[in-house]
């Protein structure tokens, strides 16, 4: 479910202080799943946000009312996350890390009968999935679909790299930044503000701009997905009409946080 809607900010999907505020823009790019390449549109206004992360999945984003629409196109389904639920998620994990605090407090108490190496060993397991994320700024400047951007890598362990090409310069419409950054706002508070939070958000804090390109490599289980997505095209000007509707006939189901909530 996070994969979703939330990887377009880890890929690189971060509004930036950007050139001075411009009309609605049409982002055309290209998308690769392991060699299979496809074109997808996205849309951006003040208001809306609508980005394709492939031809088959797109997330619409309505900013005022803090909303996300996840639409599956190969299923033809979709769902909402409103910001209730972002909410109640937040509140969920506020509870589970209060829960946790006090089992780490039990713990803590137990650890005084261990020895001291052992003590020291267990204490620096906590930030260990921390560790494992490395952000690295790269040499490179290049240009994509006639903005300028800069590269980046990062890798998580030796699961993930992640390497893109952020650009400040994209004008932006009035508003989406801040209405973007609100919205993210509330994701983080989803998360909690444990210590991984937010160590991983002071290694990524000077990754500011739009992915022009980013290629991200997974590799689980023996088993290694590549998937590419690089700018072909921005227009700027007045976006087609049902630019952010659902397309008529797919059929809307339960959003994956209401089940949380039953559990």
């Amino acid at each position: 479910m996070v994969r979703a809607f939330f990887p377009a900010a880890a890929a690189g999907l971060v509004l930036a202080a950007a050139a001075a505020p411009a009309a609605d823009l049409t982002i055309v790019s290209k998308v690769t799943h392991n060699g299979q390449s496809q074109t997808a549109t996205s849309y951006l206004s003040s208001d809306k946000m609508r980005m394709a992360h492939s031809v088959d999945h797109e997330a619409i984003v309505d900013f005022a009312k803090a909303q996300y629409t996840i639409i599956d196109n190969a299923k033809k389904e979709y769902y909402v996350i409103t910001k209730q639920d972002m909410d109640d998620a937040a509140a969920q994990m506020k509870a589970m890390q209060e829960q946790m605090a006090a089992q780490r407090k039990q713990m803590e108490e137990q650890m005084k009968n261990l020895p001291p190496a052992v003590r020291e060993k267990m204490k620096g397991m906590g930030g260990a999935l921390a560790a494992t994320v490395d952000v690295k700024k790269g040499a490179g400047h290049r240009k994509i679909a006639g903005y300028g951007c800069d590269e980046w890598v990062m890798t998580i362990g030796g699961v993930s790299k992640t390497e893109s090409c952020l650009s400040t310069e994209v004008p932006f419409p009035v508003a989406a930044e801040t209405h973007y950054r609100d919205l993210m706002d509330s994701f983080r508070a989803m998360g909690g503000g444990g210590q991984y939070l937010s160590e991983l958000q002071e290694k990524t804090k000077d990754m500011k701009g739009f992915a022009l390109y980013s290629s991200t490599t997974v590799s689980v289980l023996g088993k290694t997905s590549t998937d590419t997505s690089e700018v072909t095209e921005i227009k700027k000007g007045a976006l087609p009409a049902g630019a952010f509707d659902v397309p008529s006939g797919y059929k809307q189901k339960d959003s994956p946080m209401k089940a949380m909530k039953k559990k």
